[in-house]
């Protein structure tokens, strides 16, 4: 029996998919600048703040197959929008961090712990529970499948793609300069911008019929093992999580590396091995306008050139060229001698990230079944997510026992290994993608 055709879907939908998504992204850039800051002013070493980093994208990853399941149960609209809402009171809790710890302490039964590590447990468990809410970007995705029809899919899952692009882009920079006007205020942006996103949603947002049987899943154990017994899927899976693993250390580490190595150009007058708080604090707006740059870069190639460059090189090509890039540019930042080869550098490093992603998004899915892309683009998604925790949590453990230069020479090691699983997937099935293609 042919699957049903879905209802195509009207503005409405697809507006608050992509709100509900570069919001979800919004918010995550917008405190990566004040992650040091707090971190630093209570305590935590290096390896702390690449844990703090790296727990809301563990969350996503173990939480993202129980989203897409229970919004199987009672629908998309109340998992999206609950999702919205516990986000916002997520960052209303990392915003006011200092108040709810002193609450705490008020409370803790006998002798309360120092306040200082109070608060960083605070702010761990505010990035926590964003995480946990989240994971609802999966469900996102599914969404996306039950309100396209076949010849529209791809449109609809490259909305969410730049809906990622954009809020990586955009929240760095916007929370360094709200930084500046009160450190509560960027959690208090984040937190309004997701409650509106709910109120929106909850108004002008429909469940849909789904198709009886689609799987709609994020992923299955059947999935888990068939994405790895099919090359074509295991090594582009591999491929998207080594990419997303340098990028993510790039992105934890950077203000660090800045402050030690160049730190006339992050507000300072001399390098700094150890920031305070007010080090860290001074530096958010250099360092987010800096990361506004490099995903502005990123965001331009996703979502136009990559258009243009697939028909000409095809994905396999693209997907070699995107983690040879990616490596190259962390190798010039890491051997710098002077902040223009950092800007150049950080001019190569997005050219490769944007084209690795939308790449292995197409590898993974043109080889997947017919009736299980979402399901392994779901995989993908949350591999990613597990990339982001992984990543930060290794590039501090580099910072500390090797150096600011450490997380990024590191990081274009394990792309080396990424270029050549590329290199060896085009020599495979290159030819027959550009058979299917032509």
């Amino acid at each position: 029996m042919a699957e049903p055709r879905p209802q195509a879907a009207g503005r409405s939908p697809l507006i608050f998919i992509f709100l509900t998504v570069f919001i979800d992204l919004l918010g995550f850039g917008i405190v990566i600048p004040l992650l040091p800051i707090y971190s630093k002013a209570y305590g935590a070493s290096e390896a702390q703040l690449g844990l703090l980093f790296g727990c809301f994208s563990g969350m996503q990853f173990l939480f993202a197959p129980m989203w897409g399941r229970v919004s199987d149960r009672i629908g998309r609209k109340k998992v999206l929008v609950g999702g919205l809402l516990g986000t916002a009171a997520a960052y209303l809790i990392f915003g006011f961090s200092d108040q709810v710890a002193l609450v705490v302490s008020r409370a803790w039964p006998g002798e309360a712990p120092p306040i200082e590590s109070l608060t960083l447990g605070v702010l761990f468990a505010s990035r926590l529970l964003g995480g946990f809410f989240g994971a609802n970007v999966s469900t996102a995705s599914a969404f996306i499948a039950d309100v396209t029809t076949p010849e529209n899919r791809a449109k609809g899952m490259g909305l969410i793609g730049a809906a990622f692009g954009l809020g990586f882009t955009i929240g760095p920079a916007v929370g360094g300069e709200l930084s500046q006007v009160s450190i509560e205020l960027p959690g208090i942006v984040a937190a309004a911008l997701s409650l509106s996103a709910a109120i929106f949603g909850w108004v002008k947002l429909h469940e849909v019929a789904r198709a009886p049987g689609k799987n709609s899943r994020v992923y299955s154990l059947d999935q888990v093992r068939g994405a790895w017994a099919d090359p074509r899927i295991g090594w582009a899976l591999s491929m998207g999580f080594l990419a997303v693993l340098a990028f993510s250390a790039f992105e934890a580490m950077f203000i660090l590396f800045g402050l030690a190595k160049f730190p006339t150009y992050f507000g300072m007058e001399r390098a700094i091995a150890h920031a305070t708080r007010d080090d860290m604090f001074a530096a958010a707006r250099y360092a987010g306008r800096y990361l506004f740059v490099v995903g502005m870069i990123s965001a331009v190639i996703q979502g136009g050139l990559i258009r243009r460059l697939v028909p000409r090189y095809g994905e396999t090509r693209l997907a070699v060229a995107g983690p040879v890039l990616l490596g190259l540019g962390l190798m010039i930042v890491g051997f710098a001698p002077t902040f223009v080869w950092v800007i150049v550098g950080c001019v190569v490093l997005p050219f490769g990230f944007g084209l690795n992603n939308p790449s292995v998004s197409s590898l993974v899915s043109r080889a997947s079944p017919a009736d299980q892309q979402g399901a392994y683009l779901g995989l993908q998604q949350s591999l990613a997510s597990l990339a982001r925790m992984l990543g930060p949590p290794l590039a501090g453990v580099a910072f500390v026992r090797f150096g600011p230069s450490a997380p990024f020479f590191s990081a274009a090691g394990g792309l080396l290994i990424a270029t050549s699983i590329a290199w060896a997937y085009h020599r495979r099935y290159g030819a027959s993608f550009a058979r299917a293609a032509s």
